[in-house]
C-alpha cells in the first residue's frame, strides 16, 4: 500500500499538535484540508487511524503510521546533508525528533544533549516527559523514536545503549526531620510523615524503604509532578522525598537538607533506546547522548 507523504504529514501534525485546528496552524493549510487529508488516509487504509478527542491520539495503526514518517523526514535530512543541499548545517530547516526522556534526567543532564544537539546537528527536539520505568511505552507504541529508560531488554527494531545510573538519596530539612521523626527514622515513623511524590507511577520511595528497611509500607503525602516544585516543597519542609544526587550535593554540604538514612540509596539504571532505521542523524545523537551520559550519570560496572 502507497501512502502520499503530505498525507502522512497531516497525520503526524494532528497527532504532534493534539488537534486538527492547530495542525492545520503547523502546516500552514486549512482545517479542512487536514481534515480530508486524514479522510483520505483512513478510506485508503481501512482503518481508524485518529481518535477524535481533546487531545486527538493516534490509534495504533495511525502511530506506525506516524513513526514510518518521521524516521523518513530524519533520512531526508541526512540526504539534504550529504548532497550538500544545504549550504551549512543552520542554514536549512532543522530536523524535528520526538524523544521519550524521563522527567529527572530532562531537569540534569539531559538539557547538554539538547544544547549540543541543536547546534551540531541542526536538531530540534519534541520531548514528552514520562517516568523513566514508563518511556519505552511511548517508544513501543511508536510516540517516540527514542527513549531514555530503565528498560534493559531492547525494543523490537532497536538498538540498547547502557548509559549509567541515577543515585538518589532520602532527605527532608533539619527542622522536618526534628519534628516528624524524633523518634527514630523507621519504616513507620516515615509512613507517619508526609511523602513528596512525584506523580502516581513513582516507586522511588517504595524502593527506598525496601532497601532501607527491608519491607515496603503505605505512603501518604503531596503528588508535585515537576522537579523545580519537588525540590522547593523538600527545602520549605512539606515533607520528605527523593532526588538525584547530583541536585542535592550543596543542599546537603550547607546542611539545608539532610538524609533520612545516611548511606541508604537507590540507584536507577538508564539505557538509551533508539530505533534501527538506518539515519545517520539517529547514529551520531546516540553517540552523543552517551557522551554526555559517561560524564554525568555513575558509572558502576554491576549496573
Amino acid at each position: 500500500m502507497r501512502f502520499e507523504y503530505p498525507y502522512l504529514a497531516a497525520l503526524a501534525a494532528v497527532v504532534r499538535e493534539g488537534s486538527f485546528e492547530a495542525a492545520a496552524r503547523s502546516l500552514n493549510i486549512t482545517q479542512s484540508a487536514v481534515s480530508q487529508r486524514i479522510k483520505h488516509l483512513e478510506e485508503k487504509s481501512g482503518a481508524v487511524l485518529i481518535i477524535r478527542g481533546r487531545p486527538c491520539m493516534a490509534t495504533e495503526y495511525g502511530q506506525q503510521l506516524c513513526h514510518h514518517v518521521e524516521q523518513v523526514r530524519l533520512l531526508e535530512h541526512d540526504l539534504k546533508e550529504n548532497l550538500g543541499a544545504m549550504d551549512a548545517p543552520e542554514g536549512g530547516a532543522p530536523a524535528v525528533i520526538r524523544i521519550a526522556v524521563n522527567s529527572d534526567s530532562l531537569a540534569t543532564w539531559f538539557p547538554e544533549v539538547i544544547n549540543r544537539a541543536g547546534a551540531e546537528l541542526n536538531l530540534n527536539f519534541d520531548v514528552i516527559p514520562d517516568d523513566q520505568e514508563h518511556t519505552a511505552d511511548r517508544l513501543r507504541n511508536g510516540e517516540a523514536l527514542a527513549a531514555i529508560t530503565t528498560e534493559s531488554r531492547p525494543l523490537h527494531g532497536c538498538q540498547r545503549i547502557p548509559l549509567g545510573a541515577m543515585e538518589y538519596q532520602a532527605v527532608a530539612t533539619p527542622e522536618f526531620i526534628s519534628k516528624h521523626l524524633s523518634d527514630g527514622v523507621t519504616a513507620d515513623t516515615v509512613a507517619q510523615a508526609r511523602t513528596l511524590i512525584f506523580n502516581r507511577k513513582d516507586l522511588l520511595p517504595q524502593k527506598w524503604l525496601l532497601d532501607a528497611f527491608g519491607e515496603s509500607v503505605p505512603l501518604q503525602g503531596h503528588l508535585l509532578p515537576t522537579f523545580t516544585g519537588y525540590l522547593q516543597c523538600l527545602l520549605n519542609g512539606s515533607g520528605w522525598g527523593m532526588m538525584p544526587r547530583s541536585t542535592l550535593r550543596p543542599y546537603l554540604k550547607n546542611r539545608t537538607l539532610q538524609e533520612l538514612k545516611p548511606g541508604t540509596r537507590v540507584w536507577v539504571p538508564l539505557h538509551w533506546q533508539a530505533g534501527t532505521g538506518g539515519s545517520e542523524i539517529m547514529r551520531v545523537l546516540s553517540n552523543m547522548v552517551l557522551s554526555v551520559a559517561r560524564r554525568t550519570l555513575q558509572q558502576t560496572p554491576d549496573l
